[in-house]
């Protein structure tokens, strides 16, 4: 019995000291992720790497680590090792919507919408997640590159039913509006778009392409002067 009791303190005694080990790994990580974080506001991407990197060095396990390193391979273009760690947080964290729709984006960016889409739909149902409309904006422009107009358009219409003053999203229905040749439709979700954005050069260029098919000429001289 005596041997039992001792065993069994031995192992509890074990088990406490790993867990505050673990603890303490937590706490170094987290330090060095909300520092990694802030190079990378910074836009001090190298120093954001070298923080997040011991940040996953010491806790490898630690969820927010893995997609923040991932977040900086992402800018640096490296597409596959950002890949890597998104798809490593996701094993810690499967239901984040953050984390799916960073990792979808990647993959949009990347060249690979259709895979995108399932972890934009993910991020969108995920309970808890603050951004939908968001999502559902990116997920609109990212079927564009399909292209699919007719996901696109699905998409885009459900994000502005929850903000309709998302610029991206007024923008891409403007272009499917030029591409479907709906071209009043274009028109109207362009001044849309310039209530809550200053013109660029790609608002400008389906600017001077929907005025031309509308027979505006002041309108199209307008935003060639602009372009």
């Amino acid at each position: 019995m005596r041997i039992l009791i001792i065993t069994a303190l031995s192992v509890f005694l074990l088990a406490c000291a790993s867990a505050a080990k673990k603890d303490e790994a937590y706490k170094i990580a987290q330090s060095n992720v909300q520092l990694g974080i802030g190079y990378l506001k910074q836009g001090r991407v190298e120093d954001a790497l070298i923080k997040l990197q011991k940040a996953v060095d010491v806790a490898p396990d630690y969820p927010e680590a893995q997609s923040s390193i991932a977040l900086v391979y992402q800018q640096l273009g490296e597409f596959e090792k950002s890949r890597e760690h998104y798809e490593k947080a996701l094993e810690l964290q499967p239901d984040s919507g953050i984390i799916h729709n960073n990792f979808a984006t990647l993959l949009c960016r990347s060249g690979k919408p259709l895979e995108a889409e399932t972890h934009f739909l993910k991020a969108i149902k995920s309970r808890g997640y603050k951004t939908p409309a968001q999502a559902l904006e990116n997920l609109g422009a990212c079927m564009m590159q399909v292209p699919d107009l007719e996901k696109a358009e699905k998409y885009l219409r459900q994000a502005l039913q929850m903000n309709p003053k998302l610029p991206s999203a007024l923008l891409q229905m403007a272009r499917i509006g030029l591409e479907k040749k709906r071209y009043m439709s274009g028109r109207a979700y362009l001044q849309r778009y310039q209530e809550v954005a200053e013109m660029n050069p790609e608002s400008l260029w389906v600017g001077i392409q929907v005025e031309k098919q509308l027979g505006d000429k002041k309108a199209v001289m307008d935003f060639e002067n602009q372009l």
